[in-house]
């Protein structure tokens, strides 16, 4: 695949670590089609190009909601952090308005069975991008017969990643804990967790929690969200997958893969709650199951590592 220029035609703040950036194609309709193909199968990323030092680095794009105020359906548009040591993400954020982009793809990272009915996803960071992804997919596939459920359990460091976001089920407030994700955080003057409807002003809330919101929207019961924050000492639990697989539907099949789990975040999130993926003979491969997910025994349950 080769490189195309896109145009940078926004970048609006998620918070003070991430922006979302939308890019619009040099003509339209150019791999529209590839792209409406990816949309279907599941998640998916291009490989942004940065030029002066030839490296590049793959990004997930953020499905079409009812909050994008941008109609034109050929955008893509990423949810990317400011990462000081990164390379790529402090090129990105240094361009203006107007700049092109070099990109290609698209590389499908994960092909959603079509008889998936559940999905856990866990997600870190910007790990919500393949989560919105996800869901976007499956939901797509609702009918009549079918309505298939999502769950995301979505971890941040900071409040401000996630402002406005209300967990769907009950969390309650967790002591400190021992660092396994972004790093301790033993602040006995952080506030609780939002669960409710408490925190759901649309004016109050960041741009991805506002994505969320419009598929909650869009289908309703089939998808929930549980927010947790590094700041205010909440952490994914055991307890956290096991109140959601335990609550799934049977499916009335024992394939695998009609519930799925999949991991999305920074290296060391995925080591803790899946293990680490592994490369082989030149490729990324995703090695055996480890992490608080393995202890937990869950039969039927496939899970994947994005």
């Amino acid at each position: 695949l080769t490189f195309t220029k896109y145009t940078l035609i926004a970048k609006e703040p998620v918070s003070s670590t991430g922006s979302i950036f939308t890019l619009k194609p040099p003509k339209p309709d150019l791999n529209s089609t590839v792209y409406e193909a990816a949309w279907q199968n599941g998640v998916w990323s291009v490989m942004f190009k940065q030029p002066q030092l030839q490296i590049g680095r793959d990004y997930t794009p953020l499905p079409v909601t009812s909050t994008t105020d941008n109609e034109d359906e050929d955008v893509l548009r990423f949810f990317i952090r400011k990462d000081a040591f990164g390379e790529m993400s402090r090129y990105l954020h240094g361009l203006g308005i107007g700049s092109l982009v070099e990109m290609r793809g698209p590389k499908i990272e994960y092909k959603i069975p079509r008889q998936t009915q559940e999905i856990l996803f866990i997600a870190g960071g910007t790990g919500i991008a393949p989560a919105l992804q996800a869901g976007y997919t499956l939901l797509h596939r609702t009918d009549e017969t079918r309505k298939p459920r999502i769950h995301i359990l979505w971890a941040n460091r900071r409040r401000e990643d996630c402002a406005g976001g209300a967990n769907d089920t009950c969390a309650k407030p967790q002591g400190a804990r021992r660092f396994w994700f972004f790093g301790p955080r033993t602040s006995p003057e952080s506030p609780a967790p939002v669960t409710g409807d408490a925190d759901r002003d649309a004016t109050a809330q960041s741009l991805v929690v506002r994505e969320l919101e419009a598929l909650k929207s869009q289908y309703p019961g089939q998808v929930t969200v549980d927010y947790f924050v590094d700041e205010e000492t909440t952490f994914i639990k055991k307890q956290d997958i096991l109140d959601f697989t335990n609550s799934a539907r049977s499916s009335g099949s024992r394939f695998p893969k009609n519930k799925m789990i999949l991991v999305s975040g920074p290296e060391g999130f995925i080591n803790y709650m899946a293990g680490p993926k592994l490369w082989a003979q030149g490729t990324e491969v995703q090695g055996p199951l480890r992490g608080i997910i393995s202890e937990l025994d869950l039969k039927g349950w496939a899970t994947w590592k994005l």
